[in-house]
């Protein structure tokens, strides 16, 4: 696999210089509203074209569904996941989905984890079960309701749990999170949590092979959700 070089920035400014994977972290952190959906996306495959990076737009509304989706260097959007839980209070409207994805890049398997959905212990398990090496949150947290244990139970426990690199962004906060043996200082955090943008950061999930797996699910409590999530 090849490196990745990360840049986390607001939405439709340049990215970090020599970067190959870029993710938007709006300021408000609230999905594009499905009325402006097909714009925001148009806009969104000239920007990875241009940049010729691989990147993950802000959250959008899509029939009724609370979205991420990525695209290509080329300017092709290759796919969306819809979330799996509920989200916040403003969009509880929003549907559920009942699929998960892992998509393939030179850089590794990449899952698109949708807002509170990286509370879910179960959905990182099973996308790294998938395949899935880096995944990739993006999420609203109210003002009045951050907290900082909101990122260990989130992202940081989404990468120990399954062994791979978790880049989470939020209107609160952006980090990267890996498994702590590959981090520096032990602590489970590449890039810990700042709002300073860009954010960057290179990995290659190469060194991921050097971990001890995390332990599998049990049977029954991966049937039980595989059917839940997957169908």
């Amino acid at each position: 696999m090849t490196e990745l070089a990360l840049s986390i920035g607001e939405p439709f400014t340049s990215p970090a210089w020599e970067s190959n994977f870029v993710v938007f972290a709006g300021e408000s952190g609230n999905p594009i509203p499905e009325q402006h959906t097909k714009d925001y996306l148009r806009r969104c495959c000239k920007y990875a074209a241009h940049y010729e990076a691989w990147l993950v737009p802000e959250r959008f509304i899509l029939l009724g569904y609370q979205c991420m989706g990525l695209v290509s260097p080329q300017g092709k959007v290759v796919g969306a996941q819809r979330g799996v839980f509920d989200g916040p209070v403003f969009h509880r409207q929003a549907e559920r989905s009942t699929a998960a994805e892992v998509f393939p890049t030179e850089h590794g398997g990449v899952f698109l984890c949708v807002d509170t959905d990286v509370y879910r212990p179960e959905v990182a398990r099973i996308a790294a079960g998938m395949g899935a090496q880096i995944i990739v949150c993006s999420q609203t947290i109210g003002k009045d309701d951050y907290a900082s244990h909101m990122v260990l139970t989130g992202a940081w426990n989404a990468a120990q749990l399954a062994g791979c690199y978790v880049i989470a962004v939020s209107n609160q906060f952006s980090c990267v999170s890996a498994p702590t043996q590959l981090t520096q200082q032990r602590d489970g955090f590449l890039s810990p949590p700042s709002l300073k943008k860009p954010m960057t950061q290179r990995f290659n999930v190469d060194k991921l092979a050097e971990l001890r797996r995390p332990k599998p699910l049990s049977q029954k409590f991966y049937d039980l959700h595989r059917e839940e999530l997957i169908g």
